[in-house]
């Protein structure tokens, strides 16, 4: 389990899997364009309202997400 604390609160991914695959995807829109990071995403099987969230609107991220 991957486990944030910010502030009072913290927050845990479950799914490690899953939470590699945001921090690669958010990481390849970033050097490489949103396009590039959706498709990253999608062939790793996130979900995409998790992709569109953190793509999207990067004022929602975690924490502990890649920047």
């Amino acid at each position: 389990m991957i486990t944030t604390t910010y502030g009072k609160d913290t927050m845990a991914r479950s799914d490690v899997t899953t939470a590699l695959a945001v921090q690669h995807g958010i990481a390849v829109a970033t050097l490489d364009g949103l396009p590039r990071g959706a498709s990253a995403m999608a062939s790793a099987g996130v979900p995409i309202d998790v992709a569109l969230r953190v793509l999207l609107r990067p004022h929602l991220r975690r924490p502990s997400d890649w920047r």
